[in-house]
């Protein structure tokens, strides 16, 4: 294949006394292949995000799930709408830091009993809102049009991106190929064809086109340019916080690619990060941010707790870019210790395969670098596929150099034969996975958020009880808080009516031994103690423990910790009512295979076991 000509990795600099511009097109040697050609092809960009369009337009049916259905509700003009987005502050959010708001929600059934009650996680996406009002404006009732909207932003966040390629590595193979693999990564597919998540791809976006326009002006200072970088991550922040990712390559660069003086360097980085600085600050001004929830973790806020939380979830991202098991796994299955010892082998194991190209080539240390401080800005939250938007540009970069020094015979190679074998086996099974596998893997991320769709329907079964607008909603146990919180915006956006109150004894895989030990009173004990699930933990922090004798008091209910786990979770909660447990305006539910079973109440001391409950999955459309 097609190599080019870096000094040290630098990209040669040009005559004059411009900034850096594109290569031409280059002919290709005798001989050149047609797939050499199409790599280094000037519509590649075009090719590619059509590609990457099709390739997730199954997601077009697949309609609304989870908070795609918050979103329509917020944005609405339907009862209780308003209430709620200013509960939330905006639709990527779930609670705003105001105790009086916080108890509103729990009291509508919106957050469970046990949130803490000065919640914070306020997320300030203005621009990514934007695209959803727009959405509420124009087809509120056409899902499959949000989801166009979502994949023509996909489309053009791959046509920029392969324009940073060829701006790094100029108008070659290596280019096309690092452009090829990240429009076909399969970790892409989820925020893709998730609505609600359109704003990762729309801040990756702004964020690539940021660095690209960065990297335009790292030998030869460009006022437009340099306006241009600072307008797109400004673009890029506004329309989520994981753009700030893209400082990482910005650093990177400035570190490996830029020939000048410490202090020059210096200047040319100073603008975009002051540029961060001012953001955050006006972030902090306006109360948003993460606070109180074991899920979200705000590194301004909470410096230790992120610290500790990045060296647990950094491998795990990097072995989901790099192929499987996903990242989200790590949250999903019980096998958290053999995921992550396997996660550390695969860092390991990728590092020394990278570094006879790291030792030799700036622009490989360029890509690694920013990939590695991407990560940072992810670990905010719980490990997921999702995250990786910025994580791939730097992994998708260093493999195809990877791959284009084994093939070419790259002075860099092992000199050892048994190790260049090994590199060798090690690059074609990862590209390998990433030509032929994630495309295959890319259309079905893209729809997997559909398998949640049997919890939506179980829910919709629950608002089609005959008279629950007047009755009282009492959930023994659910497999995830979402099916509780999505009662009222189902009801609302389908015109269907919702229950006077909500509430929710239990969430989670958890079994319970339930006694009716009363005549409006019930005691549930919590095998293991409740809150057991990492998901769980986004109403409150593991670190904020509860205490025997701690009540708490709704309309209609009063809660009381009678047990507690030695680290504080809820162990065996009295539940006391208002009226007697069978009384007709108490509708009593509990979860059943892969749905809400009613349940009704027989004498004082009637007692039960409930098994586990956990999320069916399929695909309902």
């Amino acid at each position: 294949m097609v190599s080019y000509t870096h000094v040290d990795g630098r990209l040669p600099q040009q005559e004059g006394s411009g900034p850096l511009r594109l290569p031409s097109e280059p002919p290709g040697p005798p001989g050149d292949s047609a797939l050499e050609r199409a790599l280094r092809h000037g519509r590649l960009g075009h090719a590619l995000a059509l590609l990457g369009v099709l390739l997730c337009a199954p997601s077009l049916v697949i309609g609304w799930h989870l908070d795609d259905h918050m979103h329509r509700y917020m944005l609405s003009d339907l009862p209780g709408a308003s209430e709620l987005l200013e509960a939330y502050e905006s639709p990527f959010g779930i609670a705003n830091g105001e105790p009086a708001s916080v108890a509103w929600q729990v009291e509508q059934g919106y957050a469970p009993w046990w949130t803490d009650g000065e919640l914070l996680v306020s997320l300030w996406r203005p621009l990514s809102e934007l695209t959803h009002r727009l959405d509420a404006l124009l087809f509120f009732d056409q899902p499959w049009l949000m989801h166009l909207h979502s994949l023509l932003w996909f489309g053009a966040l791959l046509w920029v991106t392969t324009r940073l390629y060829r701006a790094v590595f100029g108008a070659t193979t290596i280019a096309g190929l690092a452009a090829v693999l990240y429009a076909l990564d399969h970790t892409h597919g989820f925020a893709v064809g998730w609505v609600a998540n359109r704003n990762a791809i729309i801040a990756a976006f702004f964020a690539v086109g940021a660095l690209r326009q960065f990297h335009q002006t790292s030998n030869h200072l460009s006022q437009p340019r340099a306006v241009a970088t600072l307008a797109l991550l400004a673009a890029a922040l506004l329309s989520g916080e994981g753009s700030v990712a893209i400082i990482g390559y910005m650093v990177s660069h400035v570190v490996f690619l830029q020939d000048d003086t410490l202090r020059r360097r210096i200047l040319r980085l100073l603008p975009p990060v002051a540029l961060v600085v001012v953001w955050r600050v006006v972030y902090q001004l306006l109360g948003r941010g993460a606070e109180g929830s074991g899920l979200y973790l705000d590194p301004i806020r909470e410096p230790l707790r992120f610290a500790a939380a990045a060296v647990e979830r950094a491998p795990v991202l990097l072995l989901g870019e790099l192929g499987l098991p996903p990242a989200e796994a790590y949250v999903f299955l019980p096998y958290q210790s053999q995921h992550y010892m396997l996660a550390l082998v695969a860092t390991l194991a990728f590092a020394l395969l990278c570094w006879p190209l790291l030792r030799a080539d700036a622009t490989a240390r360029f890509w690694a670098g920013g990939m590695l401080l991407s990560l940072l800005p992810a670990c905010a939250t719980h490990p997921n596929n999702r995250l990786l938007f910025f994580a791939g540009l730097g992994a998708m970069g260093l493999l195809s150099q990877l791959w284009h020094g084994y093939v070419g015979g790259a002075q860099w190679l092992p000199a050892s034969g048994v190790l260049r074998r090994l590199g060798y086996g090690l690059t074609a099974v990862i590209a390998g996975f990433h030509l032929l596998i994630s495309p295959l893997l890319l259309p079905v991320m893209a729809c997997s958020v559909a398998v949640t769709a049997p919890l939506e329907v179980a829910v919709r079964e629950l608002i089609d009880t005959p008279g629950i607008e007047q009755r009282d909603l009492i959930v023994i146990d659910s497999p995830d808080y979402y099916a509780a919180k999505l009662v009222r915006p189902l009801a609302a956006t389908s015109g269907r009516g919702a229950p006077r109150r909500l509430r929710v004894l239990s969430t989670g895989a958890v079994a319970l031994g339930v006694a009716r030990t009363g005549e409006s009173e019930v005691t549930v004990e919590y095998r293991g103690g409740a809150l057991q699930g990492a998901t769980d933990w986004l109403y409150s922090h593991p670190q904020t423990p509860m205490a025997v004798g701690e009540r708490r008091q709704l309309e209609g209910m009063t809660l009381e910790l009678l047990e507690v786990t030695a680290d504080g979770r809820p162990q065996r909660v009295r539940f006391r009512f208002d009226s007697p447990l069978d009384a007709e305006r108490l509708h009593w539910v509990r979860w059943r295979d892969d749905r809400f079973e009613p349940f009704e109440w027989s004498d004082v001391g009637d007692r039960f076991e409930q098994p586990p409950a956990r999320v069916p999955l399929g695909i309902a459309f």
